[in-house]
Formats: C-alpha cells, sequence, structure tokens
C-alpha cells in the first residue's frame, strides 16, 4: 500500500525538477510537466485526507477530488508566498510545491500506518476482500458516515486553506507600507478644443481656447501659466494650483498675422503644457513661412 503514496510523490518530484529554470525545455514538455505536477500533488491530497481508495466511494468522484485539489495547489502556494516575504516566482512555487508533497505523503503514510492497527481496521493488500471473523456485523452505516465525512474533507480542507491563506495575503497587502505614488500636473485642451485635430483658424478678434489644468501627489502652489505663439511668450499670469483639483481655465489666442503660415500655439503651466496649430482665418495665401 506505501507505493500509492510513493508513485504520486516521486511524479509529482521528477514533474517538478522538469519545471525549473536551470533545464531550459521548451513549454511544450514544460505545460504537460507542470499539470502531471498538480496532478500528482492533488492525489496525494486525497490519499492524505481520504485514506484508501475504497473509502472514497464512487472512482468519478475520487478523480473530480483529484483534479480540483491538485489545480487549488499552485495558488495556495502563491498565496502563502506572500505573507512569508517570498517573490511569486518559479523556484520559490517549485520549493513550496515539493514541500507541500513531501508533507502530504508524510501525513498519508502516517494515515495508512495507524489505519492497519486501528481495531477493525484492514491488513489486506489491494484487491482481496476483507476476511471478518465468525459472528463480526459489518458496520456498515458507520463506515458509509465515515467515508462521506472525508470526501467532504477533501472538498473543504483546499477551499479553507485558499481563502484562509488568500484573506491573509490580501489583509498583509491592505497593512503594508505602500511606496508613494509620485506626483503629476498636466495641462490638456478642454471642451470644444479637446477634439480639435487639424490647424484652427483664429479670428480677427482672438479666440478663446478652454484648458484643462489636473494636480494630484503635489503640494499647493503658485505656478505661471504661459502661452507661446511662435516659440515667442507673448502672455503670462499666475494661477494657483492646489493638490488633487482640477481647473477650467480659457486661454485667450491674440490674432495672428494674416500671412497664412501655421505656428504652434503652447499653452503651459510649469513645466507642463499642450500645443497646438493655428493661422489667421483671413489671409493673403501662403506664403514662404
Amino acid at each position: 500500500m506505501m507505493t500509492t503514496i510513493f508513485r504520486p510523490l516521486v511524479t509529482a518530484y521528477a514533474s517538478l525538477s522538469i519545471l525549473l529554470p536551470a533545464a531550459g525545455l521548451p513549454w511544450p514538455l514544460l505545460l504537460p510537466a507542470c499539470l502531471l505536477a498538480l496532478l500528482a500533488i492533488g492525489e496525494l491530497w486525497v490519499r492524505a485526507v481520504t485514506g484508501r481508495p475504497a473509502e472514497s466511494g464512487i472512482p468519478a468522484v475520487r478523480a473530480g477530488l483529484v483534479v480540483l485539489t491538485g489545480l487549488l495547489t499552485l495558488p495556495a502556494v502563491a498565496l502563502l508566498l506572500y505573507p512569508l516575504g517570498a517573490r511569486v516566482t518559479p523556484i520559490p512555487l517549485i520549493a513550496g510545491s515539493a514541500l507541500l508533497a513531501t508533507v502530504l505523503a508524510v501525513i498519508g503514510l502516517l494515515r495508512l500506518y495507524f489505519g492497519r492497527h486501528e481495531p477493525g481496521g484492514f491488513d489486506d493488500e489491494p484487491g482481496v476482500p476483507a476476511q471478518r471473523v465468525a459472528g463480526q456485523t459489518p458496520e456498515t452505516s458507520w463506515s458509509h458516515r465515515r467515508a462521506t465525512a472525508l470526501t467532504a474533507g477533501a472538498i473543504l480542507l483546499p477551499i479553507g486553506l485558499s481563502l484562509l491563506v488568500g484573506g491573509a495575503a490580501i489583509r498583509r497587502v491592505e497593512t503594508a507600507a505602500h511606496p508613494i505614488l509620485p506626483g503629476y500636473l498636466t495641462v490638456a485642451l478642454n471642451g470644444w478644443a479637446a477634439g480639435i485635430t487639424h490647424p484652427v483658424a483664429v479670428p480677427a478678434r482672438g479666440l478663446a481656447v478652454p484648458v484643462r489644468i489636473t494636480s494630484s501627489g503635489l503640494p499647493t502652489r503658485i505656478e505661471w501659466l504661459r502661452l507661446r505663439v511662435g516659440g515667442s511668450v507673448v502672455a503670462t499670469r499666475q494661477v494657483t494650483v492646489m493638490t488633487g483639483k482640477v481647473y477650467a481655465l480659457s486661454v485667450r489666442v491674440p490674432p495672428l498675422p494674416p500671412d497664412g503660415c501655421l505656428r504652434p500655439i503652447g499653452i503651459s503651466v510649469g513645466d507642463a503644457g499642450t500645443v497646438f496649430y493655428a493661422k489667421a482665418q483671413t489671409g493673403r495665401g501662403r506664403t514662404a513661412c
């Protein structure tokens, strides 16, 4: 009966060794090895919780438990690594899975050893019917309840472990110190100007351009708002920028020379700014610019 424990344990060890980055194998080999390792660990889970195959009832149910516990193993190990301060990388995941397989195999062997020495325990090998002492009555009801409890335990234990470890990991993330995010200041065209896709025609009376200023994570301060036309500053004023605020301003672009030339219009606040191109609405046609 010990071979039923050692066989999946050796399979898990061999499959996990293939997954080591040092092996350098292609992914078509790594994927089956990963699935085989998880199924082997799932088999060890079921052996450790439910014991012998005869105790788990319908074979299809046992196969489903093997798949379920195997697939839950990898996220459970990953969630357990974070509270322990280990990085969730291939080497810690492989080492944690190998350690889990070893612990489950030890539990399965202890269960097998103590099960053989229980009153009414079975000492027969697989496939050999159990021999009862004359006058002994089978405890069918007790065996059925015991098998049901073990099957429920095989389902609930991995789920409970995942919830417990996952809750601890989430709690650790929430309470751990988080790095301070860098602040930022942005200037963007707003309103109708946000849809500018081609050069804007500036009428003779000038043009009011709406802009949006966003500040986050920076202390409240006074910045210079500058309007540049063709690289030259034509207007400035001071604005107070408070942290966590969004401001909507209107910047008036003065009339442009009616020479038909395109000019970059830059609007900046501090080191942040935005640019679009414009020309006079009435011009004498394109000239050398």
